[in-house]
């Protein structure tokens, strides 16, 4: 396949159909990838890329919905755009769990669907949605897109590929939609195609530099600063910045889902993760906390424990910095005591600049705030201990990923999605830098792991990528591995199989009661264990695959898996019953426990935060 061939400068002009349009913009912004499938409704798009098959990459997908997360997956990976193609009615709408991944973490994505023809719209022509408006599923994705297009005429293309660009790039990132007729993907139009970089700006949203001052006059006052780094700081590239502010003040780090691997986690001051899963050290850090400085954070109920005061902040007792790219975000869940609004790594960049012009870097190995978080650091390591120790059989998620991590090269790409091993490679699968932890933040849809894996790893060939997910999202997405087989994409796939839906039947269990569990073991009618051959599956469908029931064998399984060259399932064999699979309960989630459970919701009242 072939890479990183970008064209600029202004073209010469010549007719072009709708399509050809397309696929010459993608190729002059750089994109290399794009993931489709055929369809009635895409037919002249794809074909397109025929003659420009050397210069960019058309792949195929099994599903809509993976499409958009192996575009997802490739970007995470690379900070590079990745495109997805498909045709119209479900073939557009089976995308929309995608785009909204995207859009929940603020990432850029370009999705283009086919559309109905311009001079049939509204005739109710095969998979339109044509009630209550002509070909309607634009409206559809217009909660999960920063911007929809729909030409009308091939002329419209060029500017809106430019605008559609623009729309991704400018501010907060996020997923576009382009919505193409069928018509206006054959017709041809002669064009000049401009320098689409020129359409926008490449520079950085500074901010205020008041308010800059502020925030470090407050800082260097501050006893106990704490830094919380979201996903904005890798969007950004302000890893670097994050660091040498946090050595100067000598403040703990800890991160957001979407901000792990901005600081690394091997460093003294890494406090670990915070919120209703997160760790002691974090948890303790970011309540005691005299100075609180966020970078690119929404503050979700999963890192605020539901917002619950002194479980995991004490705001506003602990004075706020917040710096996000959206001013919305200023102030939306807790009160600033300074809001700054801009890009993470000109601030942060300016922070630092102003904090070395005004003050001194800290001696903070001698600090109590330090010496504290070195002692948290090993209650939190002996609080794990049990379950990474544990004799049992089946083993538990814990020893997996310890196994898995000491197997695993330091650069590796680790991919998660939601539940349980989410969770707990949040907190017990360490990363060392940017763009090493890839995971559906704010969605936390089930599935994505395994698609999202296979962009990311054709984005970084030469670094390992592991995907880490439970047997509930394979049986959601797993048929993709035929396309990890047909592209010779040569991922990990360890997957924690416990036979049932893990985390939630934990939650049935532990609020609910003990004769509450529904539908969350998978079980046959005689009532029965039921289990999948997931290393089976993989066979089936052109992968390596095996079966590992010993924590002792993961590493070894691992090795085979980096030696292969393929596409590797390993199906790993664990403990649903509690307490091997519980999860590190240190902070506090908000769900919610029905009236007609008496005491048990009378608790849960009084607990929680609002």
């Amino acid at each position: 396949m072939k890479h990183d061939k970008e064209v600029k400068g202004t073209a010469v002009a010549r007719e072009l159909t709708g399509g050809q349009i397309i696929v010459d913009h993608l190729i002059r912004e750089g994109v290399t990838h794009v993931f489709g499938i055929p369809g009635h409704g895409d037919t002249a798009l794809m074909d397109a890329f025929v003659d420009r098959k050397e210069e960019i990459n058309l792949l195929p997908a099994m599903h809509e919905q993976n499409a958009s997360h192996m575009a997802d997956g490739f970007y995470r990976a690379s900070g590079k755009i990745a495109g997805v193609v498909t045709s119209i009615g479900p073939g557009a709408t089976n995308t929309l769990t995608g785009i909204a991944t995207a859009f929940a973490d603020s990432l850029p994505q370009l999705v283009i669907t086919g559309g109905v023809h311009t001079y049939m719209m509204g005739r109710g022509v095969l998979q339109e949605l044509d009630r209550p408006h002509s070909d309607n599923f634009p409206r559809m994705a217009e909660p999960v897109v920063k911007r929809w297009f729909n030409p009308s005429h091939v002329e419209q293309v060029p500017n809106m590929m430019e605008q559609a660009f623009n729309a991704m790039l400018e501010g907060r990132k996020g997923p576009v939609l382009l919505n193409v007729p069928q018509d206006v993907q054959a017709e041809a139009v002669s064009v000049e195609l401009a320098d689409g970089s020129k359409r926008r700006t490449a520079s950085r949203a500074f901010g205020d530099p008041e308010y800059i001052a502020r925030a470090a006059a407050l800082l260097l006052k501050s006893q106990r600063p704490v830094l919380l780094a979201g996903g904005g700081v890798i969007q950004a590239e302000a890893t670097e910045e994050l660091k040498a502010i946090a050595e100067f003040l000598g403040a703990p780090v800890t991160t957001s889902f979407m901000g792990k691997g901005s600081f690394p986690e091997d460093h003294e001051l890494f406090a670990c993760a915070c919120g209703d899963l997160g760790s002691i050290p974090g948890n303790a850090m970011t309540r005691s906390a005299d100075v609180l400085l966020s970078i690119g954070c929404r503050f979700s109920d999963r890192i605020t424990s539901s917002y619950k005061q002194g479980i995991t902040f004490d705001i506003p007792k602990t004075k706020l910095i917040q710096i996000d790219i959206d001013g919305f975000e200023i102030g939306k869940n807790y009160p600033v005591e300074v809001g700054i609004v801009g890009d993470a790594k000109a601030i942060l960049g300016a922070l630092h600049a102003e904090l070395v012009r005004t003050g001194k870097p800290r001696n903070y190995r001698e600090g109590a705030q330090f010496k504290e978080l070195e002692a948290l650091k090993v209650e939190w390591e002996e609080f794990l201990r049990p379950l990474r120790t544990a004799n049992v059989q089946p083993m538990t998620a814990s020893q997996v990923l310890v196994e898995a991590r000491k197997a695993l090269p330091r650069n590796t790409v680790v991919v998660t999605d939601s539940s349980n091993p989410q969770n707990q490679v949040f907190n017990e699968f360490p990363v060392y830098g940017p763009r090493q932890h890839i995971t559906p933040g704010g969605m936390s849809g089930i599935g994505f792991a395994l698609p999202a894996a296979i962009g990311a790893k054709l984005a970084k060939p030469d670094v390992p990528v592991c995907a880490i997910f439970g047997d509930g999202a394979f049986l959601q997405t797993g048929t993709e591995l035929a396309t990890a087989a047909m592209l010779g994409t040569p991922a990990i796939f360890l997957v924690i199989n416990n036979g049932g839906w893990g985390a939630i039947r934990n939650l049935q269990l532990n609020m609910f009661g003990e004769d509450r569990e529904i539908i969350t073991n998978f079980k046959t009618p005689d009532g029965k264990s039921w289990m999948a051959d997931i290393a089976g599956v993989a066979k089936s469908l052109g992968c390596e695959g095996e079966r590992v029931v010993d924590a002792a064998e993961i590493g070894p399984a691992i090795k085979r898996a980096m030696e292969s060259g393929k596409p590797y399932v390993i199906d790993a064999i664990c403990a649903i019953e509690r307490p091997y699979s519980n999860m590190h309960v240190t902070g506090w989630w908000d769900i919610t426990v029905p009236a007609y459970l008496g005491d048990l919701r009378a608790k849960y009242v009084k607990g929680r935060g609002f």
